[in-house]
Parts: C-alpha cells; structure tokens; sequence
C-alpha cells in the first residue's frame, strides 16, 4: 500500500469488502484487524490518481458505485474532496482512513512503514522485516480477521523478501503467522501481466488450498473497477458461517463492480 492511492476507486471497493465482512449483528460481528504494508511513495509512474469517480456525482457510473455503499462514498468524498469539489492531495493518508471511523468500530490497524534502503545489507533487512511483522502480529491480536494490503501482492518466483521491492509483497509464511493462530484473513493481490487472471486465480488459489489448514476455507474475489485486483478470503472454522453469508450479501449489492 502506498499513501498516494488512499481513496482511490481500487479503495472503494476494499473499503466496501471489510466493512461488509464486519457488518453481522453484534453478537456475531467479527473484529478487524489492518495490515497496510505501507511503503514509500513512488513517482515514476501516475498510479492513484483514480479518484475522480469521487468528483463525478452526477455520473451513472458514479451512482452505480455509490449505491452499493452511499455512507462510505460521501464519507471518502468529505474526507478528499474540498467544497470546490477538487481532490485534496495532501489528505491522502492511511491515517485519515483510520481516523474517519469508516471502518468497523475497534478496528485494530498497524501502518508501520516498510521498505529497506540500498545499502543495508541483507542480514539487516531480514531482521526489519521479521521485527515488523512481530509488530504486525502484535497490533492484531484481538483481531478475528485481519486484511494484509501489500502493494503488489502475493510472493512472486522472482522477488525474495529481502530483495529491495520485497516489501511490496505479502510472503506465504507472513499469511501463516496470521492463521496459525486461528484467525481469518482477507489477502490483497493486484492482477498483473504475468499471465492470464483466470490462471493467476486458479493458481494462487490451490497454494491456499495446499498450504492453509484443512479447516479453513479460501473464497476469492475479483474487483473490476480500475486496475483488476483479487481478495482471498480466508475463513477458519469458527468464522466461515458469518464470512461467507456476509461475503454472499456483499455480493448481491456489488455484483456490478466484484466477481466471484
């Protein structure tokens, strides 16, 4: 996640995700846990500015997104749009999702940044990360399902963990962690060039299936708006009743911008 792209259209429909998981009556509402894998900005290429959907009230396109969540749209559009109905840059922080309270009540997060410098040598960036994930864990602990957001996505063949873009990735055992100790997870993974999504999909899906314990299940989802981008979501035993109704409600509102 980098702090440039908060708001942004690829955020609505993250944002809708959890607050639609979360949103069970409150004797079965999961607590949330955030893990934002926040990385420095990075310029060479214009990523984040889809924000304008936020602007273009009158558009059908904007209503049809807007009408899956009107709370969390005018909540994203107060928070980034001035009365002169022109993006406020400087705003687009993590930190003013966190403070805005458009995410379920208690919602434990961890912004943390991570990133490594050229310099340091691989022995020093294998301990920041292990102690960054140590504060990951740490943040989430009352958490029942915890969102991991890196930039990129799931592990690629090709970037180590402490390889300099390492941590624009979440790394399989980093989800483990997570799971063993019984909690859900919803995993970020941007759709890339590598090749088709449909296999892209299908293969990340039978790693979770190999490496996730038999009692949990794994559901992905694809949101189409923007750039394409995938949320699997795992569900441990005691969770999976309450996931999956509230990921099938979510569904039959966003059916226009989610596949499944």
């Amino acid at each position: 996640m980098q702090n440039r792209y908060t708001g942004d259209v690829g955020d609505f429909g993250k944002y809708g995700l959890l607050r639609a998981l979360c949103a069970a009556d409150t004797s079965l509402r999961l607590k949330l846990g955030v893990v934002w894998y926040l990385i420095p900005c990075e310029t060479h290429n214009e990523d984040g500015k889809h924000i304008n959907y936020l602007r273009n009230v009158t558009k059908a396109a904007t209503a049809r997104l807007k009408n899956c969540d009107p709370m969390l749209y005018d909540g994203l559009r107060k928070l980034f749009i001035n009365d002169r109905n022109e993006i406020v840059t400087e705003r687009r922080l993590v930190a003013a999702i966190e403070s805005s309270g458009l995410l379920p009540s208690g919602t434990a997060f961890y912004d943390a940044p991570l990133s490594y410098s050229r310099q340091m040598p691989t022995s020093d960036r294998l301990r920041l990360r292990s102690a960054w994930l140590q504060g990951a864990l740490k943040a989430t602990a009352s958490a029942d399902l915890v969102f991991l957001d890196p930039d990129n996505g799931i592990e690629c063949k090709s970037v180590g963990r402490t390889d300099l873009p390492g941590p624009k990735y979440v790394y399989w055992e980093e989800i483990e962690s997570f799971v063993d100790r019984g909690q859900s997870v919803v995993v970020y993974h941007h759709l890339n060039r590598s090749c088709p999504s449909t296999e892209q999909v299908e293969k990340l899906q039978t790693e979770f299936c190999k490496r996730m314990p038999d009692d949990f299940k794994t559901s992905v989802i694809i949101y189409r708006r923007g750039t394409r981008r995938a949320y699997f979501v795992v569900a441990a035993a005691e969770h999976r009743v309450v996931l999956v109704n509230e990921l099938s409600r979510m569904l039959a509102r966003w059916q226009d911008h989610f596949l499944n």
